[in-house]
């Protein structure tokens, strides 16, 4: 069949626009599939029930930020090959939706298996930094960029006012004298890089003002963590100095706690600090332990670092000795920019 040429060009016009015109379909396509995440992202719904509120099972609110809206016991949480797997036990026994796993996107997925909700988040497209938070319908978990810029940071000086702590059995050296030198130095370390700061105390002075020598410090302790809770961290350090009932014992322990919340990136934060006090002072390594202390059942990631034995001779001394504050919050500066991952370190 012949053609002639008007109609050959008529027929390859139609071509190229049609050939655009896919082009064009399939990239908006691609464009609303990669749009960043934001309040019109999609959800995974809750099933209606007679009575409940509409509430979406998991939401990104904001770009980096996913609601998790499932009102849970204590959840457990792992990295595993750059997958956050994450396990949460839902209160009563009603199914929340389908054995079936669902999908939010591409980088998060969610399943029921009886009574337990797992949830795999892959973090390849994140930023490398989170923690989780307690809402009023379950938790949050929020990613941050890396390094100290704009992260919040509480710092706990051990004892202070009518709590001395520790005191060294040669040079009478008291432990709450020696904490908060190392605070001041290092929130004044923190804030140099960009990090803002919240301290339990800054002064030789106790939260609690009914205290007495003496007497039990829990009520001061209970203020301290609900403190450090109010000021939302995302990560809180407490300093302290240990002792022990014969002169012998010596080093360096550092503790998390792992039934808190963000117990297993506490439990990093604590290898990078207590690393980087070893390499600094060169002391015992006696390890990182557990510990369930009130300042480490904060909701944030939160470290106790127990910096020498006030009770040894040696290690009393080096406490005392003026330059050991500055070296002390150095050392503590540089483990926490390594638990953020900040490469410019000092």
């Amino acid at each position: 069949m012949n053609f002639r040429r008007g109609d050959n060009n008529t027929k390859q016009k139609a071509r190229v626009f049609f050939l655009l015109f896919t082009l064009a379909c399939l990239g908006l396509s691609l464009a609303l599939a990669f749009t960043s995440r934001g309040a019109a992202a999609k959800e995974i719904p809750r099933p209606v029930r007679i009575g409940e509120n509409r509430v979406p099972l998991l939401q990104w609110q904001e770009q980096f930020t996913l609601n998790i809206n499932i009102l849970s016991a204590m959840p457990s949480c792992k990295v595993v090959a750059n997958k956050l797997e994450m396990t949460l036990y839902p209160e009563g026994d009603q199914a929340l939706f389908s054995a079936e796993e669902q999908f939010l996107d591409q980088n998060l997925s969610v399943r029921q298996a009886g009574a337990e909700v797992f949830l795999t988040v892959e973090l390849g497209n994140l930023p490398p930094f989170f923690s989780l938070r307690p809402t009023d319908r379950g938790y949050s978990i929020q990613w941050l960029e890396a390094g100290l810029k704009g992260k919040r940071i509480a710092l706990d000086p051990g004892h202070g006012g009518t709590d001395p702590g520790a005191v060294g059995r040669h040079l009478g050296l008291l432990e709450k004298d020696v904490t908060l030198p190392i605070a001041l130095k290092l929130r004044a370390l923190l804030e140099k890089a960009g990090a803002e700061v919240f301290m339990t105390r800054t002064t030789d002075a106790l939260l609690d003002p009914e205290h007495r020598q003496g007497r039990s410090v829990r009520p001061d302790l209970l203020l301290r963590r609900d403190s450090i809770d109010a000021y939302s961290p995302d990560f809180s350090i407490s300093i302290h100095h240990n002792s022990w009932k014969t002169g012998d014992v010596q080093g360096l322990e550092t503790y998390y706690n792992p039934g808190s919340l963000n117990g297993f990136l506490a439990k990093e934060a604590a290898v990078e600090i207590h690393r980087v006090l070893l390499d600094t002072l060169q002391r015992r390594d006696r390890g990182i332990k557990d510990k369930k202390d009130l300042v480490l059942q904060v909701k944030a990631p939160a470290v106790l670092a127990e910096i020498l034995y006030i009770s040894n001779k040696e290690e009393e001394a080096l406490l005392a000795a003026p330059d050991f504050p500055e070296q002390a919050a150095k050392a503590l500066f540089r483990g926490i920019a390594a638990y953020f991952q900040d490469p410019g370190g000092e």
